[in-house]
């Protein structure tokens, strides 16, 4: 039956008597009666019956007629019944005993004529069942077994068909099946290979005659070998259950056969088979992969594999003695291992043509591709021609293909990273799904292909130092739309550039950027005397990693005036001029609320100030969302005498140097505990916070965990926290505190 017609469906079968009744062939049933159903190397459900099965209508052992039928049912649960007739004659002579092993019985049928008058002597098998014969009931077949330990069992024919024999005659011959593995079936060992062995007489008494028939029967079971390339058969020459005589056995016809039906030796030779004979064996060998047989695809756990099948027949005849004349068929269907072939991927990208090329390989025509995914998103074969790539399947010279593939860098599913210089390296993430067909099952294959591609146009950036100001113009490049400009740490927005007065706008080709001096986001170098020295460090940062691309430092000079500067590690620096009094003051004389903390360098007409915002005196207090730390900048006067001060000519001078600093950091503190346990508290700092320098956690005997905290706040202020909790539900196995911590 074709198996696109059957497709999911689920048939069964059976066939109708002489009296037109109808009986379905169960696996019991067609074991005892002759009937085999299985499917060739393709798939397609296949039926077997023997000439002699049950209800096959027999005219003379010559011509055999049988009505079946066969019914699908779908999963809708709809049955429709097919009726089929066979009509065969037979096309060679029976031979006097004919023994068939099939998958699923053996067969055995001997001629019944009886022959002329001949001195033979009886063989051991009859002597055996003589007494049995001679004591049974007249009129009624019956059966007896013989065991390897020379003990028999007897029944009657009804009692045999019970037990799922068949014990038949017709009308020249005795039959007998049997399944494989009953109770009154052995195994025996013959030059070391299996064989089951069923030894049965079949006999008949009347009153003036009894007919006894040898019914014994033999099929080699022994299983195949394999080797990586080949297997092999190999099957006892002589039966000795089967072959009373071994000194006058005589081979008449060895032959080798595909599918049921005898080949010729141009065939044996043309297909690379072996097939050889030698006093104690017959031996087939057939290359794996070789014609006659089928290779099938197959996936286990996601690997990848192959099986080869092939269904082999070992028709033989001998000759015993002058009556003993066999002919003994062995179908054998017979399928390799699992063999696991590593699907080859292969990646023939050029660079310079600007797409992947790559291509999965060798699988067989059984194999289908579904879909292919590209970054995760999955793919039918349609819609990647559908999105301008290129989907193929080339053919080998061995019966296999392979899947190629080519997909544009430029495909938004492929993922770009630029590396260094003008270096881009684009990922191609794949995903394939394929199936068998047409067993449906599975294959995922995963590959990863990165290409590293000098296409890179890198933007370039001109820097000015302009009047207090840091200026600089970008000519874009090819990445610029996945990169996001940074000012150091600070990432550039419209609401940043309007907080710090930066001047910002694109005319398409060219980036301008102007940061004012002071603002956000400059980095101070160096302050003296002489001057300012600030750097404004331009950066493109990846828009998903942050990780920075690429970075143009411009560093400008400015003459130091009349400024104050809070530095983000906590150090204010301010300048004092001579001219800021009338008249003027001497700026080296100049000193902090701490008067041991004078200027750091100082003129004629100018000092610089530089320290840390815990020192020298200087006070700190929160403003709203500020921290505020303060110092003052006085002149020390010239008194004569200094106790008693005196009318002098130095200016009364007062400059107060004040910082805002944000709070908007926080900082969580975990604290844990255990009762009857040891205390490990977890600090971690986060953003602008630095980590603690130290900490101390205790655990009171009052029910309250304490903890301390040292280090320093964004302004760079040693400071020490010490925090105490009451500890709640003291009931508890454990108990833990989240502290937020905002400084």
């Amino acid at each position: 039956m074709d198996k696109a017609v059957v497709g999911q469906n689920v048939w069964r079968y059976g066939v109708f008597n002489n009296l037109g009744q109808y009986i379905p062939i169960t696996d019991q049933i067609a074991s005892q009666c002759g009937f085999t159903s299985s499917t060739d190397l393709y798939g397609n459900p296949e039926i077997r019956v023997s000439f002699l099965a049950c209800s096959v209508q027999n005219l003379f052992d010559q011509e055999f007629s049988l009505k079946l039928q066969v019914e699908i049912t779908s999963p809708a649960n709809l049955t429709v019944a097919y009726d089929v007739s066979m009509n065969c004659p037979l096309d060679a002579p029976w031979s006097p005993r004919e023994i068939v092993c099939e998958e699923n019985y053996m067969e055995v049928s001997v001629r019944r004529a009886v022959p002329g008058i001949a001195s033979e002597a009886l063989n051991e098998d009859w002597v055996a069942a003589w007494p049995v014969a001679q004591g049974a009931m007249n009129q009624v077949w019956q059966v007896v077994f013989h065991f390897q330990n020379s003990s028999v069992q007897n029944m009657m024919a009804t009692q045999a068909h019970a037990l799922g024999y068949g014990v038949n005659t017709t009308a020249t011959r005795v039959l007998f099946r049997t399944p494989y593995r009953t109770l009154q079936t052995e195994v025996s060992m013959v030059q070391g290979l299996e064989v089951e062995v069923a030894r049965a007489t079949v006999f008949y008494k009347q009153a003036w005659m009894i007919l006894m028939v040898d019914t014994a029967v033999a099929c080699p079971i022994n299983p195949p070998v394999f080797t990586a390339s080949t297997l092999s058969w190999v099957t006892p020459r002589i039966l000795p259950s089967l072959v009373k005589f071994p000194d006058q056995y005589r081979d008449e016809a060895i032959e080798m056969g595909l599918d049921g039906r005898v080949i010729d030796a141009a065939t044996v030779v043309r297909n690379r088979y072996i097939f050889l004979t030698d006093a104690n064996f017959i031996s087939i060998s057939v290359p794996i992969g070789a014609p006659g047989g089928l290779t099938e695809s197959d996936v286990i756990d996601n690997h990848y594999g192959t099986t080869y099948s092939i269904k082999l027949l070992l028709d033989r005849r001998w000759q015993g003695d002058a009556s003993d004349r066999t002919r003994h068929r062995s179908l054998k269907a017979i399928r390799t291992p699992f063999a696991p072939h590593t699907p080859v991927f292969i990646n023939h990208t050029i660079p310079e043509k600007g797409y992947f090329d790559v291509s999965l390989g060798n699988f067989l025509p059984d194999v289908a591709l579904v879909t292919i995914a590209i970054g995760g998103k999955p793919l039918t074969p349609e819609e990647l021609r559908g999105r301008g790539c290129n989907l193929a399947e080339v053919p080998h010279p061995n019966n296999t293909r392979a899947f190629t593939l080519t997909v544009p860098f430029e495909d938004p599913l492929v993922e770009q990273e630029y590396l260094y210089d003008n270096i881009r390296k684009y990922t191609l993430p794949l995903i394939y799904t394929l199936s068998l067909v047409p067993r449906n099952k599975p294959l995922i294959y995963p590959a990863v292909i990165e290409c590293e591609v000098p296409d890179v146009v890198l933007p370039t950036v001109e820097g000015f130092c302009e009047s207090g100001r840091i200026s600089l113009a970008m000519s874009h490049g090819s990445l610029d739309r996945y990169w996001v400009p940074y000012i150091g740490g600070l990432r550039l927005t419209a609401e940043l550039a309007e907080s710090q007065n930066y001047t910002a706008h694109s005319d398409g080709s060219r980036f301008y950027l102007s940061v004012p001096l002071l603002a956000a986001g400059l980095v101070y170098e160096d302050i003296s005397l002489q001057g300012l020295t600030a750097r404004l460090d331009f950066n493109l940062r990846n828009n998903k990693t942050l990780a920075i691309m690429v970075s143009f430092p411009i560093s400008c000079h400015f003459p130091t005036g009349k400024l104050v500067v809070c530095f983000p590690n906590g150090t204010i620096a301010a300048t004092v001029l001579s001219l800021d009094t009338k008249p003027a003051l001497d700026p080296r004389r100049t000193h902090l609320r701490d008067e041991s903390c004078g200027p750091v360098a100082a003129d004629e007409s100018r000092a610089l100030f530089s320290f840390p915002v815990a020192t020298c005196g200087t006070t700190k207090r929160f403003e709203g969302n500020y921290l505020v730390y303060e110092n003052e900048v006085t002149f020390k006067r010239e008194m004569i005498p200094e106790a008693k001060p005196v009318i002098t000519r130095d200016s009364q001078y007062r400059l107060t140097l004040r910082c805002h600093y944000p709070l908007n950091e926080t900082l969580g503190v975990w604290a844990q505990r255990l009762l009857g346990g040891v205390v490990t508290p977890v600090p971690y700092a986060l953003g602008a916070i630095d980590p603690l320098a130290a900490y101390r956690q205790e655990r009171s005997m009052d029910g309250h965990i304490s903890f301390q905290m040292a280090g320093h706040i964004s302004a760079g202020a040693t400071e020490t926290m010490r925090f105490w909790f009451p500890i709640l539900g003291m009931a508890l196995f454990g108990l833990a505190v989240l502290v937020n911590i905002t400084a």
